[in-house]
């Protein structure tokens, strides 16, 4: 397309929103301007500067994948099933590989679980996609999720609900909705979720599987869509901590392309913390996570019993307190919100960061959006209006608020991290919510965020966290939370794996 110049009354309408004063003299300079430097930007919107992909791929001979049939779909945990054979050897040879539906699969539609990109089909494999085949995996499909991963709970998929294994009638947590689902069914092996403030680990909870959020940058998140850049992870979730820890050793690594991944990243044999050892490891038990107002007697208590097992493994357990721990939530869904709203407005990928941008998906979001704006869900139309307002109508710094409260948590973790190896704590505070349980709309809205209660904070600080399954509450999973030092994945993992094969979880029955 050829950049036409703009009108007197469209600069008019763009100075108003953006609060700048302006006479008709002003805008026939603008105009001016605007004239002169159209042939500067339609050079660089035709991309004559060189072009390249995150990895170069051959992908012509791929099938695009189709949608599953309701009896081959139970759960709803897919939205496309196709099968990407990867290399004939490596550690996850003969494994399958399911992914949440905005990891980009070069060839296979990705829909990040909304409407928007209906039929928007990648043209690259996003980094861990690369690294998962070249390690052995078939890649099966991709999973639903919730749209555009602005919800915790399994109910806002354009694609629709995702139901809990367990009991239909529950949730099965999100945004990584299938990606919980998938494992617990044993449709996949390993499943690869993104977290923006619990999107791994509460899926993992409802459904009873483990999920890793592993430090901020250790897994590169290229070619995934983002939400906000200083809280997006990346990470796998599967049935046991070995497959988690094997998928995890696989997939951390700098690839060069994203800013978050500092240059000398070193990474770890993970899989070597898969020893029964936890003699050496003083836990924190954090009060502040079982003292919501939203938290239920029955899910503390199996978490406090399973907790009480370190001991007698050996582990030396202590109390904590991190009292900003209990206010974490509002400045995480103000960072991811707020973040949110930065993402719609500059096309699915935001800005400020020196990564590798996706412009052919930014060309669809940006095409769809301009169309499509009344398709996005309840929970999506209301936080970005709210993000909109706040930013719109009032001068308060409350994003730079949000960085800044959650740089003193990280402080405030830290100095804990000085006297203890773990933070241990309910993953979600109460079980999982009943689908559709509450009838009014705000209500299912604010709800959500109880979810995240102790998810999200550490999603703020940037901190490896872990869940694990412990037991049920009427028939439903309970998930224990570990959380580790910046890169010390590799001590999660050994903790995890040590309780994993010292209790049978789902034996360990609690009831309300």
């Amino acid at each position: 397309m050829t950049f036409k110049p703009p009108t007197d009354a469209e600069l008019a309408e763009i100075a108003e929103e953006l609060g700048i004063y302006y006479t008709d003299a002003d805008i026939a300079v603008y105009k001016r301007f605007i004239d002169r430097i159209l042939d500067d930007i339609e050079w660089v919107a035709r991309g004559t500067t060189p072009q390249f992909a995150p990895h170069d791929i051959d992908y012509s001979d791929r099938e695009f994948g189709h949608k599953p049939t309701p009896e081959n779909n139970p759960y709803n945990a897919w939205i496309t099933k196709c099968r990407v054979e990867g290399a004939k050897n490596g550690p996850l040879a003969g494994k399958t590989v399911g992914l949440k539906d905005n990891i980009s699969l070069a060839g296979v539609e990705m829909t990040c679980g909304s409407r928007l990109l209906n039929g928007y089909r990648p043209g690259i494999d996003a980094t861990v996609a690369t690294r998962l085949l070249e390690s052995g995996a078939e890649i099966t499909g991709k999973l639903n999720m919730e749209s555009f991963s602005f919800s915790t709970s399994s109910d806002s998929s354009d694609y629709g609900k995702v139901t809990n294994p367990w009991d239909r009638n529950y949730i099965a947590g999100g945004s990584s909705s299938g990606s919980g689902v998938a494992p617990a069914i044993d449709e996949v092996d390993i499943a690869v979720g993104t977290d923006q403030g619990g999107s791994i680990r509460v899926p993992a909870a409802c459904c009873g599987i483990v999920g890793l959020d592993p430090t901020t940058g250790l897994v590169p998140y290229t070619g995934i869509f983002p939400l906000d850049n200083t809280m997006d992870h990346v990470g796998p979730m599967a049935k046991t901590v070995k497959e988690t820890a094997v998928a995890l050793e696989v997939m951390a690594g700098n690839d060069g392309l994203d800013s978050r991944q500092p240059p000398s990243l070193d990474t770890d044999t993970y899989t070597e913390g898969l020893v029964e050892d936890v003699t050496d490891i003083e836990i924190g038990v954090l009060a502040e996570g079982f003292e919501h107002d939203e938290s239920e007697q029955v899910v503390s208590d199996a978490v406090r019993d399973a907790i009480a097992t370190f001991e007698d493994l050996g582990s030396t357990i202590r109390s904590v307190s991190v009292p900003l721990h209990d206010k974490a939530s509002k400045f995480a869904f103000v960072i991811w919100g707020y973040g949110g709203l930065q993402i719609y407005k500059q096309s699915g990928q935001g800005s400020l960061y020196k990564d590798w941008y996706n412009t052919e998906l930014m060309e669809t979001f940006k095409r769809s959006k301009n169309t499509s704006m009344n398709e996005l869900s309840d929970t999506e139309k209301a936080i970005l209006l709210a993000m909109g307002y706040f930013d719109h109508g009032y001068p308060d710094p409350i994003y730079g608020n949000s960085q800044n409260l959650s740089l003193e948590l990280q402080r405030k973790y830290d100095e804990v991290f000085e006297d203890v190896d773990v933070i241990a704590l309910p993953t979600i505070p109460m079980k999982p919510f009943e689908m559709d349980g509450a009838n009014d709309r705000v209500d299912r809205l604010l709800r959500e965020s109880h979810l995240t209660k102790n998810t999200s904070p550490f999603s703020t600080t940037n901190h490896p966290s872990i869940s694990i399954p412990v037991g049920t509450v009427d028939g439903l999973p309970v998930g224990l939370q570990l959380v580790a030092d910046h890169f010390e994945e590799k001590k999660l993992i050994r903790v995890s794996y040590t309780l994993e094969q010292n209790i049978d979880w789902k034996d360990r029955t609690y009831s309300t």
